[in-house]
C-alpha cells in the first residue's frame, strides 16, 4: 500500500483557534472591504485636494473629533480629554453636595427653586438679584427717566416697563492717565446718582426750566378747561332761559 505525503503544504490553511470561531472569516472580509471602501475615499479626497491646489483654491477640511490613535488599546480609554466629562463641572447643579450623607433629608424643591432665583444663570455670568433699597429704587428710577434728563442725547426706548430684578451696580475708576484737575475731589464725590444729580448745578438750572415750562403750560391748560366749561354753562343758561320764556 502506497501513502502520499504532503510536504509542501497550503498556504491557505487555517489556525485552528481561527477555524474555531465560525465569525472570523466573515470579520475579515469586512475589515478588507472597509479598507477598500476607506482608501477609495481617501484616493478621491486627495485627487479634489490636488485640484483645489492647482486651482489656488481654498478648502476648508473638517477638523476630525475622533483619530484611532488617540485610542489607548491596554485601557480601551482616549488618550486625549476628547468626549470626557468635567466632574466639578457637572457637579455644581448636581443636588449632591458635600456633605449630603450628614443631612437628615433632601432640600425641598422650593428650597433649590429659592436658591436658583437668587441669580439669573449661567447664561447672564450669574448675575445676583440684590436687595432693592430706597437708594437702589431711586438710581433705577432715574435710569428709567434718562431720556429727560439730557435733552440733546438720545436713548433707546426701555425694554422693561418694571425696575429690573437681576442687575449689579459699578464704580467708575480713575484712570492713573487723567491729570489731578480732571478728576473728582472727595467732596465731589456722592454715594448715588439721584445725589450727584442734585448736586449738579448744571442740571438744576435745566429741571427748574423745564419745571416752570410744565407749570405754565398746565396753568394755561387749566385756564383754557377753566373758560370752555364757563362757555358751557353760559350756553346753557341762555338755552334754559329761552326756553322759559317761549312757555310763558
Amino acid at each position: 500500500m502506497d501513502f502520499i505525503v504532503d510536504t509542501v503544504g497550503d498556504e491557505d490553511l487555517q489556525v485552528r483557534t481561527e477555524s474555531e470561531n465560525p465569525y472570523f472569516i466573515a470579520i475579515l472580509e469586512l475589515f478588507k472591504k472597509k479598507k477598500v471602501e476607506l482608501d477609495t475615499k481617501f484616493t478621491a479626497e486627495k485627487e479634489v485636494d490636488d485640484f483645489f491646489e492647482e486651482m489656488g483654491w481654498l478648502k476648508e477640511k473638517k477638523k476630525r473629533l475622533f483619530h484611532f490613535y488617540q485610542l489607548d488599546i491596554k485601557t480601551g480609554k482616549l488618550k486625549s480629554k476628547i468626549g470626557g466629562v468635567d466632574v466639578d463641572k457637572e457637579m455644581q447643579s448636581s443636588v449632591l453636595k458635600p456633605g449630603f450623607e450628614k443631612e437628615h433629608q433632601m432640600p425641598s424643591y422650593d428650597v433649590r427653586r429659592k436658591e436658583r432665583e437668587k441669580t439669573k444663570g449661567p447664561g447672564w455670568f450669574n448675575l445676583p438679584a440684590p436687595e432693592v433699597t430706597e437708594e437702589l429704587k431711586n438710581d433705577l428710577q432715574v435710569l428709567k427717566m434718562r431720556s429727560a434728563l439730557d435733552p440733546k442725547h438720545f436713548y433707546k426706548k426701555n425694554d422693561m416697563e418694571v425696575l429690573p430684578k437681576y442687575f449689579q451696580v459699578g464704580r467708575i475708576m480713575d484712570s492713573a492717565l487723567d491729570h489731578v484737575n480732571e478728576r473728582l475731589t472727595k467732596k465731589q464725590r456722592k454715594r448715588t446718582m439721584v445725589d450727584e444729580l442734585l448736586a449738579d448745578a448744571e442740571f438744576q438750572k435745566y429741571n427748574k426750566k423745564k419745571f416752570k415750562e410744565i407749570v405754565d403750560e398746565k396753568r394755561r391748560t387749566e385756564y383754557r378747561t377753566f373758560m370752555r366749561d364757563k362757555r358751557q354753562k353760559n350756553k346753557a343758561d341762555l338755552k334754559k332761559n329761552k326756553l322759559k320764556s317761549k312757555k310763558a
